[in-house]
């Protein structure tokens, strides 16, 4: 059991991987899509400029980011993030991201699209609570998306 708070979500937390990034053709939103090993699944919504920025890899043609900018002021003092654990709280998904300095653990919050974009930025693993994961197979949509127009296979929405 790792010292960064996830303890107490310990019985209740699965590990998830991004296993895409998907951008919407029509309007440039997208959703980060998490897979668990057991066939969880967990979709993050992300704004149109996080999605471009997470959906390229860094290069250094383009201007930094700032959480990349922030990470890096972080881990030039020392402190690294190491994990982020996504929760439904009051109806809401959110982020919990645990920072360490040293063996000192601080968990802050921030929303989900945040946390998904701090972990592929920070390289870091992600969990998902239960809750989270109830409160996102809430969220499915009950019909298949058409083959035109919103909800057509280019789009998010």
């Amino acid at each position: 059991m790792t010292r960064s708070g996830r303890e107490r979500y310990a019985p209740g937390v699965k590990r998830l991987e991004l296993s895409r990034i998907r951008v919407c053709e029509r309007c440039g939103r997208g959703v980060a899509e998490l897979q668990g090993p057991d066939g969880e699944s967990l979709v993050v919504k992300l704004d149109a400029v996080r999605a471009r920025q997470l959906s390229r890899t860094a290069d250094g043609a383009e201007m930094r980011s700032l959480i990349d900018a922030v990470l890096g002021e972080h881990g030039a003092a020392g402190v690294v993030v190491s994990e982020i654990v996504l929760d439904a709280s009051e109806g809401r998904l959110g982020a919990l991201v645990t920072l360490l300095r040293g063996d000192d653990p601080e968990i802050v919050a921030c929303t989900a699209e945040e946390g998904v974009a701090v972990a592929v930025r920070a390289q870091v693993k992600i969990y998902a609570t239960d809750e989270a994961l109830s409160h996102a197979a809430a969220l499915l949509p009950g019909k298949p998306a058409t083959a035109r127009g919103a909800g057509g296979p280019d789009t998010i929405h």
